[in-house]
């Protein structure tokens, strides 16, 4: 395992794979610093003047009593779970790389981190009743006062931080904190950094370089109350309750030993950066693996089939005479998505009407009239076999024109670009009706008349009319006559004339790329169409109309309908449009707005993660359709692995195994994650983020030996990583420290006798053991569950 990283992680390693490095050290530690310049001269063996001193100082910031709350990316067990973790060690994983090195500690080397994660339970905790995680809040002033009862820190609090500055801190009986603190020499084992590709998650708005720090708890999780059933957090059905602080241990060096001086206080006071609790039982069916398997079930605990996974009203919600052709009609309707909802028609009567949005079971057929539509009511689909309406892209267009209208920047700039456009046709128009400005090549040798009339002015002022202005004027030869009037031009027509031809169609598809000012307004109004064809701003009701068609704790698939969202778009575009002059004006555009909607969103999620979006024209992009997408598709997940694994992994791949891209991949809620996929996939997976998967052992405590030696271009060699064998493992739970009620590593024990069993399994030494090595021993494979469909389905 290399000590730190050489290069940021993103996009650099293959989805799935991941990176561990010992640790990534900041250039300079936190702290207040002082630069001390002296200069003397010198003339000959004097000195002139005496020394000139100059002094510096400076902060390097660090967070020292708080952590932004965005910094924590993961937590494992998840916070508020209750599982099978009896045999997990608990970690963090932190969005800064550096910041569990960011700090020194007196005494230790510089590798070590200032932070440690306590596994706690509620009788080791004093004080804090209220809170969640038994925290206290005070003034950074009042938590660092002297306390004859609490061991406070020796923190030197940096010129950033004030007296009044708020912190949040817990007490640990002192007892505890001997059974359970690591010792200042363990500490450098119990952090590392870790690199993993953020392409298959969602984006969190986080930094996506793909770097992260871990801090790894010492202890696994006690399943047990020491102090009987009555005791908090001794719940027979809910296993124990396990709190977990992610501490500084700044100030509190002296007592990070085997035998601390606590100076006869009875609890020991922590500051407490991030904390949560969970529910240990081993008997507990609620981990990842469970959890995913559950996706697969009904809600009577039956084996899914294929087709209760896709997104519409189960068969258990809807029992039609299947002998009638009533019967047999709604069959196909529900099977195809649809639901019925009341319907209140413009005249009053009330009837039935099915909708289906854009999320659909089947793969529809794209249709012209709904990217040609000017109104809701020209979508409005009436079957006069049934008497029933289909108003579903009516809903998609009304949908589309109400986001638009509540949002005023976009509207601003679509009746700017609309503008511009106009003011662009009437220049064409006056040059297709002007006989002078008209471009018809007659000119003279070829040359087109002039464009403006500052240009035809400017044509007359040369040497022909100042000559014919210096010649006395001639008798006239024949007698004058009046000019005959010429019959004046129908405006409309000719301005209809001028909108159909192909050279306004041209003029009108180039100009957003040659004018700075129709370009802006294009570019800002495609920003938003883009974000639209992805279905941000769409509420959630228009998705998913009915909860029973999902479920919780379920997992259904789609296909994305492109006619809802031509008609989505039409409802967004058409706004503003006051006259048909206007209409045949958006008509033309249209095209070009619906093209540039299109590749902002296909580049979305690039954009966001700051990366380099596919280029249009390679294999993968979409292409195609009334939206310029090819066949698009996704899930919804509304299940416990959502809030629990925030930064769930989700993969597609093709029949040929070729990674499908993702469009978008976001939470809709804390619970629900919604995924599109640019193509259809023929395997997706959903597995445990990389970068938080669990430490722990397996059954009877063991861990299964991994190889460490993995010299690069050795062919046919063991890959880094790899089990050394099915036999080939090592007993944790041997190592554990000696006179504790709870199982705390005794790292100083375990690191030694699991190097000697890896010197034996690869038979020579693997060198010294670092904390990215004791990482990859500990690690327990993610979990993951795979949906395969037959003929790419």
């Amino acid at each position: 395992m290399s000590p730190s990283p050489r290069h940021p992680a993103r996009d650099t390693i293959p989805l799935g794979d991941v990176e561990l490095h010992d640790h990534y050290l900041p250039a300079l530690p936190a702290g207040d610093y002082r630069i001390e310049v002296t200069h003397t001269l010198r003339d000959g063996a004097s000195v002139v003047g005496g020394p000139f001193t100059a002094v510096q100082k400076f902060t390097v910031r660090g967070p020292q009593v708080r952590i932004d709350a965005g910094a924590v990316i993961a937590q494992q067990p998840p916070d508020g779970s209750s599982g099978r973790f009896a045999e997990v060690l608990p970690h963090v994983v932190l969005g800064d790389p550096m910041l569990a090195w960011e700090r020194p500690l007196t005494g230790a080397s510089h590798d070590t981190p200032w932070l440690a994660l306590l596994v706690l339970t509620d009788s080791q905790l004093v004080g804090g009743g209220t809170a969640p995680t038994r925290t206290l809040s005070a003034t950074v002033a009042d938590f660092l006062a002297d306390d004859p009862a609490v061991l406070k820190p020796a923190l030197t609090v940096e010129s950033d931080v004030g007296p009044g500055d708020g912190c949040v801190y817990i007490q640990v009986a002192a007892s505890a904190f001997q059974a359970v603190a690591p010792r200042l020499d363990e500490l450098r084992f119990l952090a590392h950094c870790r690199g993993a590709n953020t392409a298959d998650r969602s984006i969190l708005g986080l930094a996506e370089d793909g770097l992260f720090s871990v801090i790894v708890a010492n202890r696994f999780p006690s399943t047990a109350a020491s102090d009987g059933p009555d005791a908090p957090g001794a719940d027979s059905g809910t296993g124990t309750r396990n709190i977990v602080h992610l501490v500084s241990l700044e100030g509190h060096e002296r007592i990070l030993v085997a035998a601390p001086d606590f100076q006869g206080r009875s609890s020991v006071a922590l500051l407490s950066l991030c904390s949560w609790s969970f529910q240990a039982q081993p008997d507990r069916a609620a981990d990842f693996a469970d959890l995913a398997e559950g996706l697969t079930r009904t809600p009577s605990g039956a084996r899914a089939a294929r087709e209760d996974m896709w997104l519409r009203l189960p068969a258990a919600a809807h029992d039609p005479d299947p002998d009638t052709d009533a019967g047999r009609h709604l069959t196909r309707r529900l099977d195809d998505g649809y639901l019925p909802l009341p319907y209140l028609t413009r005249s009053g009567e009330a009837t039935y009407g099915w909708y289906r949005g854009p999320l659909t079971p089947v793969l529809p057929a794209a249709t012209d009239q709904a990217a040609q539509a000017t109104t809701a009511d020209a979508l409005i689909a009436y079957d006069p076999t049934w008497g029933s309406f289909d108003l579903s892209l009516a809903t998609a267009f009304e949908t589309g024109r109400a986001l638009a209208l509540a949002d005023a920047p976009y509207a601003q700039h679509l009746l700017a670009f609309r503008q511009a456009t106009r003011q662009l046709v009437d220049t064409l128009h006056h040059q297709a009706t002007s006989t002078h400005l008209q471009r018809d090549g007659s000119g003279g040798e070829g040359h087109t008349r002039p464009v403006t009339a500052r240009a035809a002015f400017g044509a007359l002022l040369d040497s022909h009319l100042l000559t014919a202005l210096g010649t006395p004027p001639g008798r006239p030869g024949a007698p004058w006559s009046p000019p005959v009037s010429a019959p004046s031009p129908d405006p409309v027509g000719t301005l209809a004339a001028v909108l159909r031809s192909e050279a306004t169609r041209a003029a009108l598809t180039a100009a957003p790329h040659t004018d700075d000012g129709l370009g802006e307004h294009l570019d800002r109004v495609a920003d938003w169409l883009g974000r639209l064809l992805l279905l941000y701003p769409v509420p959630f009701t228009p998705l998913v109309p009915d909860e029973r068609m999902l479920p919780r704790e379920s997992l259904r698939f789609f296909h994305l309908d492109p006619s809802w969202l031509d008609a989505l778009l039409s409802g967004a575009i058409g706004i503003g449009a006051q006259s048909s002059r206007d209409t045949a004006q958006d008509r033309i555009v249209a095209a070009t707005i619906r093209a540039a909607a299109t590749a902002k969103a296909a580049a979305h999620r690039a954009t966001q993660r700051a990366t380099t979006p596919a280029d249009p024209t390679s294999d993968g992009a979409p292409t195609g359709g009334a939206t310029g997408f090819g066949p698009v598709s996704g899930l919804l997940l509304r299940s416990a692995l959502v809030s629990g694994w925030p930064n769930l992994a989700v993969r597609a791949s093709d029949p040929a195994g070729a990674p499908v891209p993702i469009l978008r991949l976001d939470h809709l809620s804390p619970s629900v994650l919604l995924c599109l996929f640019d193509g259809l996939p023929a395997v997706v997976e959903l597995a445990e983020p990389q970068e938080g998967f669990r430490f722990g052992v397996q059954d009877h405590g063991l861990i299964p030996l991994r190889n460490l030696l993995a010299p690069p271009g050795t062919p046919g060699g063991r890959p880094l990583g790899e089990q050394l064998g099915p036999d080939v493992t090592f007993a944790v739970l041997d190592h554990l420290r000696a006179g504790t009620d709870g199982r705390v590593l005794d790292l100083g024990s375990l690191v030694p006798a699991l190097t000697a069993a890896l010197d034996t399994a690869h038979g020579g030494a693997v060198g010294p053991l670092g904390p990215a090595d004791l990482a990859l021993q500990m690690v327990r494979v993610p979990e993951a569950i795979r949906f395969t469909g037959p003929n790419g389905d």
